[in-house]
């Protein structure tokens, strides 16, 4: 057996495994607001009308964004049933894709299967990756099509393949339709750093033309579908949707400060930081000189991560698509670290995962309220403690491949430990699951009616056939955008309760046997439907909401 093919066997056994580990417990634990649970509901109300152009959330229009991760979404509900399982199952499939392609994103860039290899084992260790498969949103299908299509590009570079450059602009075109114009930036930053530092310079022939014309009637078609039917999009996407979201003027509460995605890349990358910042003898200018795939690598994941950070709206998982470039520059740094660095890296992972089981273990002796730890978990947690001990204690500390082996296991007694917490937290994630099973089984009945008074609970129709009315005051969440609606029937599911004739509604409702209604622990009544706390004789209190019903 060649060593091509032992390293190709042992990375598709782990690739194996870790889907395994992936998708042990996807169905478990109900769906996340806010962020997975409106993905979730997108897509369920698109599969179910057949209007795959118009995305709906509680059916009124939602064009922020394309339609890509819709689509992937009600593919799993065709197969799999409208269930957790069937949102979340595609997401895993990314990974997986995602695993692939840096193995071979490693070798197009460094002639090393170790080096492929090692990369895929650090970057399922990474925990953001590890996120975004348990998080239904663009970004894990965003970061799979940026990835593929570098690849691709790469790939065409090196080998003067003409299809893979078609690819290339093709998967551009795709990861267009899944976040919008963001996506250009991952590429092009990092193909314009490999020209600029390879001195390749930029030839443009009639097959770039082509591919551009591919590329933009892909990544454009959904966008101009949508504006020949309602002109008054175009200025919505440009104004709101683009220039909105990086001066944090559209989504204010995503606004951070410059320095957010710093502690965050630190905290992320903590095991690989403490066991290899004393040894790693890094010049930039000796790098410069070497012109090399690390430097390339290096300078791109900075340039990105400062764009972002000038943008001002923020989240974790925003930076997703730039960890390929770190891990595969972390992969390629292990050859210069010494025996003693290694073993660093493997005990402070070791060290996070003792300090959780412990943590678990005191939790479930204490019994809090605020969390719900199962025997199961307790379980779960020492076996996979034991385990990672184990294979740290036999593979030798001289080995490269030691912290990237501990930190993949490390990730995956995370997937692990973490299914069998959620599946008894529902509140830790803000899941509406356990309050639906709880209305359910009151009322059967089909025409029963859920107020749930100013805010945005958009998973509670993916767990209830009942029909579903917010009830709007001050809260942003209940703030739609209605104005390219074609008729007035959002109405019929959002009430401003500072109109009369929906008071006049509430006190008929507030009556009937069938009637839910959930309000939030810490939120106030509006004056003008105080009535309703007295007008139901039951009430089932949560962490988090209080129902009110008849019995």
């Amino acid at each position: 057996m060649t060593l091509k093919n032992t390293t190709d066997r042992f990375y598709l056994l782990f690739i194996c495994l870790a889907f395994i580990c992936l998708i042990i417990g996807l169905g478990s634990y109900g769906l996340a607001e806010s962020s997975e649970a409106r993905y979730a509901e997108i897509s369920r109300e698109m599969f179910l009308s057949g209007d795959y152009l118009n995305p709906q959330l509680l059916g009124i229009f939602h064009f922020h964004k394309p339609p890509i991760t819709y689509y992937i979404t009600s593919l799993g509900y065709k197969i799999f049933g409208i269930n957790e399982f069937g949102a979340r199952f595609f997401l895993q499939v990314a990974i997986v894709i995602q695993l692939l392609l840096i193995y071979g994103l490693a070798h197009l860039l460094f002639r090393s299967r170790k080096i492929a290899f090692l990369s895929g084992l650090i970057y399922f260790s990474m925990p953001i990756v590890l996120i975004s498969s348990r998080n239904l949103t663009t970004d894990a299908y965003l970061t799979t099509f940026i990835m593929a299509a570098i690849f691709s590009w790469q790939y065409y570079i090196s080998n003067k393949k003409l299809p893979f450059l078609y690819l290339f602009y093709i998967l551009l075109g795709l990861s267009l339709l899944t976040k919008g114009p963001v996506a250009l930036l991952f590429v092009l930053v990092y193909i314009f750093t490999y020209k600029i530092i390879w001195k390749s310079g930029f030839k443009i022939n009639t097959h770039h033309v082509f591919g551009v014309l591919i590329c933009l009637t892909i990544g454009a078609s959904w966008f101009l579908l949508l504006v020949v039917e309602n002109p008054k999009l175009w200025d919505y996407f440009i104004e709101k949707q683009i220039a909105g979201r990086m001066t944090g003027s559209s989504f204010s509460e995503r606004a951070k400060p410059f320095w957010y995605f710093i502690p965050i890349i630190f905290g992320l990358l903590l095991p690989w930081l403490v066991g290899s910042i004393p040894t790693f003898k890094f010049k930039l200018k000796s790098l410069y000189k070497t012109k090399n795939q690390s430097l390339v690598l290096l300078i791109s994941s900075s340039l990105l991560i400062l764009l972002f950070s000038v943008f001002r709206t923020k989240l974790i998982l925003y930076i997703l698509p730039v960890f390929w470039m770190m891990v595969i520059y972390i992969a390629k740094q292990l050859e210069s670290l010494d025996k003693e660095s290694k073993k660093c890296i493997s005990l402070v992972y070791l060290i996070i995962l003792t300090i959780l089981f412990i943590g678990l273990l005191i939790c479930w002796f204490s019994e809090f309220e605020f969390i719900n730890i199962h025997t199961s978990a307790i379980i779960t947690s020492f076996l996979v403690t034991i385990f990672s001990f184990a294979v740290h204690y036999f593979i030798e500390n001289d080995k490269k491949y030691k912290p990237a082996v501990v930190g993949a296991i490390f990730s995956g007694a995370v997937l692990l430990i973490s299914s069998t917490i959620l599946k008894t937290n529902s509140p830790l994630i803000n899941s509406t699951r356990h309050m639906a099973n709880f209305i359910n089984t009151i009322s059967k009945e089909k025409d029963k009616t859920i107020l749930v008074y100013d805010y945005l609970l958009t998973s509670i129709p993916f767990y209830s056939n009942a029909e579903y009315i917010t009830l709007q005051s001050t809260h942003r969440t209940t703030d739609r955008e209605v104005q390219f609606q074609n008729n007035e029937d959002w109405r019929k599911q959002l009430w401003d309760v500072n109109t009369p004739d929906v008071i006049a509604n509430l006190k008929q409702l507030s009556k009937a046997r069938h009637t839910f209604l959930l309000v939030r622990n810490k939120s106030e009544l509006n004056e003008n439907i105080q009535f309703l706390r007295n007008a139901f004789d039951q009430k089932k209190e949560y962490p988090k909401w209080t129902i009110f019903y008849n019995n």
